[in-house]
């Protein structure tokens, strides 16, 4: 697009140097343009203009209950060279100091304000004494404060995790701190359980994420923390079925226990480099006996598992028996 741009203005420019008349026409015009646009700058003029403001000293032991505006609107007077001087090359900002604001005690705090036409001389520091200062908007600046309470409160990592198939954790998804101290209104820090983090969206996840994450914080909270480390592990896993025999446990002497089926078919996950481990007899897999009641079933169950290895099925995963005495 710019380069089209540029394409017409370099043709509409070459277009004008051979047409002669046209050249004089747009001569004329720029002049004319010039001493217009310096006859606006010359003349008064009435305009709003917004200058930022700052805020310093902080009171200690309170916190704001709403976020103070960030901007004030000051109607003036002034010629046209002073307004474009204004908006190119003014950076400054209005200060406004907590120590030396006016008080007046609330429930659990108190609010500071400043009369604003007080500050004026402040003000045209800022525009400079070429201004007449009309009208300053809005009339009285006040910042609410309450007491400072603080609570501990967990991080929750608010996510939507896909991971590639064939891919899964390896380990617990960390997250770094896990807690985090709030500072604000005790009524609105009881109505607080967690912070959640910003959105965290991964699709297809393949390798390992190591990463930075703000903290959603309410709205007149304090937090000592903006930001979480997220750190989430991922491995390749391999899926086998095999089928294992059923070991008895519990059974009272002068007994004897005949499964049906005698062995069960065993689904397990597990990482590649520990698929060595199936050649080994490390899986248990057994039925309690002492759990034998009215019921003609018993529940299977497993042990000898590490924490690497997911069992992802069992079956059947009830046997039917037989309890004979000796």
């Amino acid at each position: 697009m710019l380069s089209n741009l540029k394409r017409v203005i370099v043709s509409f420019f070459k277009y004008i140097s051979e047409n002669k008349k046209l050249s004089r026409y747009v001569l004329f015009f720029f002049i004319s343009f010039s001493f217009w646009f310096l006859s606006m700058l010359s003349k008064t003029h009435e305009i709003t203009l917004q200058i930022p403001v700052k805020y310093t000293s902080a009171p200690v032991g309170l916190v704001e209950i709403d976020i103070p505006i960030n901007s004030i609107e000051v109607r003036v007077k002034a010629s046209g060279f002073s307004i474009l001087s204004f908006h190119i090359f003014n950076n400054k900002s209005l200060i406004l100091n907590y120590e030396i604001a006016n008080s007046k005690p609330s429930n659990n705090g108190k609010n500071l304000f400043w009369i604003m036409s007080s500050k004026r001389k402040d003000v045209t520091d800022v525009l400079g004494s070429s201004m007449e200062i009309l009208d300053i908007s809005p009339d009285k600046l006040s910042v609410s404060f309450t007491k400072k309470s603080k609570k501990e409160l967990p991080v929750v990592l608010n996510s939507e995790i896909d991971i590639k198939q064939a891919y899964w954790l390896s380990d617990k998804i960390v997250i770094n701190p896990t807690t985090v101290m709030l500072y604000g209104d005790n009524n609105i820090l009881d109505t607080l359980t967690s912070i959640k983090t910003e959105l965290l969206q991964l699709n297809n996840l393949d390798d390992n994420i190591d990463k930075e994450l703000s903290l959603h914080i309410p709205k007149g909270i304090q937090c000592g923390t903006d930001f979480v480390h997220v750190e989430i592990k991922v491995e390749q896993f391999i899926e086998e079925i095999f089928e294992q025999k059923v070991e008895v446990r519990n059974l009272k002497e002068g007994y004897t226990l005949k499964l049906f089926p005698r062995k069960v078919s065993v689904t397990l996950r597990l990482p590649q480099d520990k698929y060595s481990l199936l050649r080994t007899d490390f899986l248990r897999i057994y039925i309690d006996a002492s759990e034998i009641s009215d019921q003609n079933t018993l529940k299977v169950m497993c042990d000898n598992t590490s924490s690497f290895v997911k069992l992802e099925r069992i079956y059947p995963k009830r046997l039917e028996f037989l309890l004979i005495k000796d």
